[in-house]
Parts: C-alpha cells; sequence; structure tokens
C-alpha cells in the first residue's frame, strides 16, 4: 500500500475510533439508564471500547482499500496541486464514509450484543419509584397516657 494512504489510515483510525466511542458511549448510556442499570458498567465498558477501537481500525482500512482504485484513477487525472487534494478527498468520500456507517451499524448491533451479555441479575442501584408501605391502622391512644417525646414540649 502507499505510504501516502498509510498515514492516511492511521489518521482516519484515531479519528473513526473516537467518533464510535464518545457517540457510541453516549448512546448505550442512555440505553443502560433507560434499562434501570441493570448492566455490568465496567465489563461493558471495556468490551466496547475494544470493538470501538477494532471498527474503527477496520473502517479506516477498508475504506481507503476500497477508494484505492477510485482515488488511483481521480490521481491520474489530476494536473494541479488543488485538483490533487480533491481527488483524494473527492473520489474517496463515499467509499470511506460508506464504510464508516457500516462500521456504526456493527457497532450497534455489537453493543447490543455486549449489553446482553453484560446484563446483572442484582437489584438495580436506581430505584424510580419509592417502594409502597403497608399502611397499619393507627391504635387509639388517649392523650393522657402518651408520652411526651421531649421535654420541652
Amino acid at each position: 500500500m502507499d505510504p501516502q494512504l498509510t498515514s492516511l489510515i492511521i489518521l482516519l483510525a484515531i479519528f473513526w475510533f473516537l467518533v464510535y466511542w464518545v457517540l457510541g458511549g453516549v448512546f448505550f448510556a442512555a440505553i443502560a439508564l433507560l434499562r434501570l442499570g441493570r448492566i455490568r458498567m465496567v465489563r461493558f465498558s471495556c468490551l466496547f471500547t475494544l470493538l470501538a477501537l477494532f471498527l474503527g481500525a477496520g473502517a479506516a482500512y477498508g475504506g481507503v482499500a476500497r477508494s484505492q482504485t477510485d482515488v488511483l484513477s481521480c490521481l491520474e487525472e489530476a494536473q494541479s496541486k488543488a485538483e490533487t487534494v480533491m481527488a483524494v478527498f473527492g473520489c474517496g468520500f463515499a467509499s470511506i464514509f460508506g464504510v464508516f456507517l457500516v462500521g456504526a451499524a456493527l457497532l450497534t448491533l455489537g453493543g447490543f450484543l455486549i449489553m446482553s451479555i453484560s446484563k446483572s441479575k442484582t437489584k438495580p442501584w436506581i430505584i424510580l419509584e419509592e417502594p409502597q408501605e403497608e399502611i397499619l391502622p393507627e391504635e387509639t391512644v388517649s392523650v393522657e397516657t402518651q408520652v411526651p417525646e421531649s421535654k420541652f414540649f
């Protein structure tokens, strides 16, 4: 592979990893809150980070490899420096971004799979409703037999 494309792959891999990790992390954090915290967060976070790293590098390599023939044909037709830059970004954009979207779909499916692996059967730590207390019938106590709780009142 061309050395210039290798630096593009490394740059895209870092960028795609960060985008997958941040946006996917926010999405799955919202999903975890909706499921009332019944998930082992450390296990999910570690596996999700590894999945985002793997898919970011794979999407970068796959996108550049898939767009390489289009970019090379556009580079042959380029005559100036500006046309060369536009050939690299313009001709390869559809393939690179298309592979990015496929990676995002795989990240979503993989995230749900990791979430199902990371389920916890313990009681949730977020309880939105207060538990219902049984109302016991009050015993009738006369005012004279009550012992004051405080010596001042």
